[in-house]
């Protein structure tokens, strides 16, 4: 047989869920020609005409993994390598998470939001040279090393359309962010996503996220929620009930964002997924995604209260340096549902905080937290990422034991899959951008979980979830998005203290049939495509 590429004597996992087999996969042209089982093979192998060989060594040979999750939105147009998630054996990526991104965005309104979003997705030295889903999406094709898909985010919708203000989305300015959503969804776009933690999407209310996901039902598309952590005084609503009657309501597939438990609640998934398998019962059709560790990250801007958002990142700034403001804005962060606490990840102006935990900083500075926080928002130009966790966190062994086996429990369901929610910022952020998926690997080896199912879980469910159609599988005419790892010794070596630290046992990862890593190291081929829904 003649191909580019073989990979023999290799154990195939194919992604279905399937049990492995051992067998040969021949690539060409960016696609696998031809699955060949050992058996079926006589001495095709020493006849077959290739230009490389790679010998897997009874090493599982699987689909390349999709990263449901991830903040990777400009950071990968400046380190188009991407080493921290393709050594992992990431091959897809998708992008405009939590209703936070940059397309659909006229010129002021994308340059004020790349400033104000640089805590949490980096301010790199890139043109901001877009304006449309279609023109954003093809930024990432054939530039970068992995294969990226888009998100049409809410907040850019209530920006274009009534801009960063406390005001109900209705009438015309509904009719016109509708109209944005569904020309983004045509121009390839995978879903609709939100963050109702996250400014301007938090000025939404129940009603207008109805209105918007009636056109992703519209679209056979999927509605993305980060639920919602921010209330006005008075006005609760359960978040995950606000979800499930949103779905309902519009008609839209509905998909929480890193949903799992915690340490204070590890071994509580009934509860927590009480409401979620009742309304998955009576047929909302629903998925989730998670990463495997209990604490989770983000940009300090989250912390602040509602009102201080409202007319963008110029009044932010003067309300942050206006002292008569000073005591409202700290009783509002004190009322936040987020504790004030952390550690921070990126502080681009004073390095050595990075590491420390709010309250060590607060106390050199002689001020409370709150306070410290204000000043240093306004120091750093609202660009500060932190880690939401206190030590405590980091102390209890058997509390980590039962969180693990909770992620395991959860992705037992077959419509759960695997986002690292990855924010390459800062020397040191969350290990989870380095480390998620070789770490579930590593679970599957320790806790005894049936690795082929946590690979369905890392590739067809969100190929089939997100409308990547030729993705997640290993099968005849599928892109060759492969990984090769070794089952015994794959595991991810990222810490709290040392993040930027990349797995071992991920041998080699192939994008589009190009070898973007060969030998755990990267090859510095940027074969990535833009992806849209098919």
């Amino acid at each position: 047989m003649q191909a580019e590429i073989l990979i023999h004597n290799a154990m195939i996992i194919d992604g279905t869920g399937r049990d492995r087999y051992r067998g040969n996969v021949y690539i060409e042209d960016g696609r696998i020609k031809a699955i060949v089982r050992e058996e079926e093979s006589g001495g095709e192998i020493a006849d077959a005409q290739v230009r490389e060989r790679i010998d897997a060594g009874g090493q599982i040979v699987c689909p390349g993994f999709i990263d449901s999750h991830t903040h990777s939105d400009t950071m990968l147009l400046w380190d188009r390598q991407h080493a921290a998630g393709l050594c992992q054996g990431i091959t897809t990526e998708i992008l405009g998470q939590d209703g936070l991104s940059y397309a659909p965005l006229s010129q002021d309104n994308r340059h004020m939001y790349f400033r104000f979003l640089a805590g949490l997705n980096g301010a790199p030295d890139i043109p901001l040279d877009w304006s449309s889903v279609l023109e954003y999406r093809m930024k990432f094709d054939r530039t970068v090393a992995i294969n990226t898909a888009y998100q049409v985010p809410h907040g850019a919708l209530r920006l274009e359309t009534v801009g960063m203000r406390d005001v109900p989305l209705v009438g015309p300015h509904l009719a016109q962010a509708q109209a944005l959503l569904a020309r983004g969804l045509e121009e390839g776009a995978v879903a609709f996503s939100t963050g109702l933690s996250y400014y301007p999407c938090s000025f939404s209310d129940t009603d207008e996220m109805v209105e918007l996901c009636k056109v992703a039902a519209a679209h056979d598309s999927v509605y993305v929620t980060h639920i919602r952590t921010v209330f006005r005084e008075g006005r609760y609503v359960d978040p995950v009930l606000e979800s499930i009657e949103i779905a309902e309501r519009s008609g839209a597939k509905l998909h929480f964002s890193h949903y799992r438990t915690s340490i204070p609640d590890a071994g509580q998934v009934h509860k927590i997924m009480k409401d979620i398998d009742a309304a998955h019962e009576r047929g909302v059709d629903v998925s989730l995604e998670l990463y495997p560790y209990p604490f989770g990250s983000g940009y300090v801007v989250i912390l602040m209260p509602l009102w201080w958002a409202v007319d963008g990142y110029d009044a932010m700034l003067e309300r942050l340096a206006d002292r008569s403001q000073r005591q409202r804005l700290i009783e509002g962060m004190e009322r936040n549902t987020i504790p004030v606490r952390g550690y921070f990840t990126h502080v681009p102006g004073n390095p050595t905080y990075v590491g420390r935990n709010f309250k060590d900083v607060a106390q050199e500075r002689g001020q409370s937290v709150p306070d410290m926080l204000c000043d240093l928002l306004l120091e750093e130009k609202l660009e500060v990422g932190f880690i939401d966790a206190d030590d405590a966190i980091f102390q209890s062994d058997e509390g980590w034991d039962r969180f693990n086996r909770d992620c395991l429990e959860l992705l037992s369901r077959p419509y759960y899959m695997v986002g690292s929610d990855s924010i390459p910022v800062g020397p040191n952020p969350h290990p989870r951008g380095f480390g998620t998926f070789p770490r579930l690997l590593r679970f599957s080896r320790e806790y005894e979980f049936r690795l082929e199912t946590m690979i369905n879980r890392m590739t067809k469910v969100p190929a089939d979830r997100f409308g990547l159609h030729d993705r997640g599988e290993l099968r005849v005419g599928y892109a060759a998005d492969l990984v090769i790892f070794d089952p015994d010794r794959v595991t991810d070596t990222a810490t709290y203290r040392l993040s930027r630290s990349g797995p071992i046992g991920i041998t080699h990862v192939l994008v589009n049939g190009q070898v973007a890593v060969r030998n755990e190291k990267p090859t510095a081929v940027f074969a990535g495509r833009a992806l849209a829904r098919g």
